[in-house]
């Protein structure tokens, strides 16, 4: 009877995660076994698998995706890094915590098309600030996006200074949750920093961590709007991530059909990604 009483209730919400995002994926996944184009119109042609094979034949794509990866490893495991250290860091009682947390986490406020924009003008080579100073006192001049072997670091940079304070936020709420007794009676036992950390710190806080690395590489995984502001995935394609080869194939190309195959590609890959976490962690989660 309860049930019954719910089911009202839930039906309006039901429906629209329905219409808003089951129906759309449905819709990408069929349009990924057709070739079809927006521009051309007319009746799709039904392929099969033939988008996928094609896909995973073209070494443009594997280019793409190891630019992609490189990215992700680059950006996530600094922002793990970074992040870690500041959860460390803010966790401790020093004077100032309070105003300097808000600046902290300033650059998640800011939105990626905006925080691109900002660091292309930084990165500059005749009057960003950067080079200003590299030509001031080291009297060199560095092209940050126009470089092929600077231009990915660079753009991982600014990623990594946005969702860095993400990982401090996970990182700091998993050490709040760390027993204080544990370690006052490890403290007064005089066990080593380091034996604290592995056998008391780690298992409570491990289950953030990768929860937070697996949020943080799936939203890695969908970046576009900092690619496509800095470089639109130049120089040459040194920056095209698999998002910005779906914007070509789908909006420049017009090629929807294959556009939808690797988007469906790149959806299960998030979804690979959220098996390892399962698996990592079966008993926290």
């Amino acid at each position: 009877m309860q049930e019954r009483m719910k089911l009202p209730f839930l039906m309006p919400m039901l429906i629209f995660l329905f219409v808003w995002n089951i129906l759309p994926l449905l819709w990408v996944v069929g349009l990924s076994f057709y070739q079809f184009s927006v521009l051309q119109g007319g009746i799709p042609r039904f392929l099969g698998l033939w988008n996928y094979i094609s896909i995973l034949e073209d070494p443009y794509f594997w280019e793409r995706f190891r630019t992609t990866f490189s990215f992700v490893a680059l950006a996530v495991s600094l922002e793990l890094v970074i992040g870690f250290a500041l959860g460390f860091l803010f966790n401790q009682k020093f004077p100032g915590k309070r105003i300097m947390l808000p600046i902290i986490f300033a650059p998640m406020i800011i939105a990626p098309v905006a925080a691109g924009v900002f660091f292309r003008f930084i990165y500059d080579p005749h009057w960003g600030v950067i080079n200003y100073f590299l030509t001031k006192f080291f009297n060199i001049r560095l092209e940050f996006l126009e470089k092929a072997d600077l231009a990915l670091p660079a753009v991982a940079a600014v990623d990594i200074w946005m969702w860095s304070p993400f990982m401090m936020l996970m990182c700091l709420a998993g050490l709040q949750a760390v027993p204080q007794h544990l370690l006052e009676a490890a403290e007064i036992d005089r066990i080593p920093w380091f034996m604290r950390f592995r056998n008391i710190v780690l298992p409570h806080i491990r289950p953030v961590l990768v929860l937070a690395v697996l949020l943080r590489t799936i939203d890695a995984f969908k970046t576009f709007d900092i690619v496509f502001v800095m470089t639109g995935g130049g120089p040459g394609a040194a920056t095209e991530v698999l998002p910005m080869s779906i914007y070509r194939q789908a909006f420049l190309f017009f090629r929807t059909g294959q556009a939808s195959s690797l988007a469906v590609i790149v959806l299960f890959i998030a979804v690979a990604f959220t098996s390892i976490y399962l698996m990592m962690i079966p008993k926290e989660a």
